[in-house]
């Protein structure tokens, strides 16, 4: 996870190991973010945060993984309401709970009891929190077995209590599309007017651009180039002007090629909106192994 954690560009990493190939958390936050961890385990991630670009007071987060065995999944139940947020302060969940709220958040397999879904309800009642919906593919998780034996279900989500919804009237969650894991990627925006990026879009060295020959010698010269005050002012100059001259080589050497993977995955989420059983199996694993 560090290794991550730098690539992804956070300074700060809290990694909770697997058992086996289930489970596994780790939650990552940069330096601008007023977080504190309050109590983890195998199963969770509890911490309060201050939002610094709003006037709102302090709300927590939790990252879930529920019990993946429906024989204990009570355990993830009772930890809910163990850690329960008074209703005036705000509360935001997101993770794979291991279950479904309603017979249409699952299509193949054997059918969920009433009872399962009952007491994922009533442990939302009793916490007060609400499902937040979602944005794309009905579903999060599927088996990728062919169509006779394809089981697709709801597993992922975000919740969140009266409160916290209040801070964020506006925010959403969006299922993204499957590559290589049998779930898909959640996305969570808060989608208000406050964050909406201003100004010159931020640059970031690509990881791929020192497989080319060409990048050495590229940023060689732009640093030579702009070589003049030996400050830290000046060294940011040429930092900036080393970014600039990367941006427009990128642009060049790779365009197409960010322009065809950003394609591929247009078209993968495509499928997968309008084939959410997974039905059309052969055409999703060709689109994934494009991208």
């Amino acid at each position: 996870m560090e290794k991550l954690k730098y690539r992804l560009r956070y300074e700060n990493c809290l990694a909770i190991n697997s058992e086996e190939r289930s489970g596994g958390l780790a939650l990552l936050w940069r330096n601008d973010v007023s977080l504190d961890i309050k109590n983890y385990s195998k199963s969770h991630i509890h911490a309060s945060i201050q939002d610094s670009s709003t006037d709102c007071e302090p709300w927590y987060f939790t990252g879930v993984y529920g019990q993946p065995e429906a024989s204990r999944r009570h355990e993830t139940w009772s930890l809910l309401r163990s850690i329960k947020v008074p209703s005036d302060q705000g509360w935001l969940l997101m993770g794979d709970f291991n279950e479904v709220l309603s017979i249409n958040e699952k299509t193949g397999g054997r059918a969920r009891t009433d009872r399962q879904m009952q007491e994922f309800h009533e442990v939302l009642d009793d916490c007060g929190l609400l499902d937040l919906g979602y944005i794309g593919n009905p579903f999060t998780w599927c088996n990728k077995r062919v169509p006779e034996q394809s089981i697709s279900e709801r597993l992922d989500r975000g919740l969140a209590n009266l409160k916290w919804k209040t801070f964020y009237p506006m925010a959403s969650v969006s299922h993204g599309s499957v590559t290589y894991s049998d779930h898909v990627p959640i996305k969570f925006q808060l989608q208000n007017d406050r964050y909406q990026s201003r100004g010159k879009k931020l640059f970031h060295f690509e990881a791929m651009w020192v497989e080319d020959k060409s990048c050495k010698p590229l940023i060689e010269k732009a640093w030579v180039s702009t070589t003049g005050e030996r400050t830290m002012v000046g060294v940011m100059k040429q930092i900036q002007k080393c970014g600039e001259h990367l941006a427009k080589w990128n642009q060049a050497s790779f365009g197409n090629v960010q322009k065809k993977l950003r394609k591929a995955k247009e078209h993968l989420k495509r499928l997968e909106d309008s084939d959410p059983r997974g039905h059309r199996i052969h055409d999703l694993k060709k689109a994934r192994m494009e991208v």
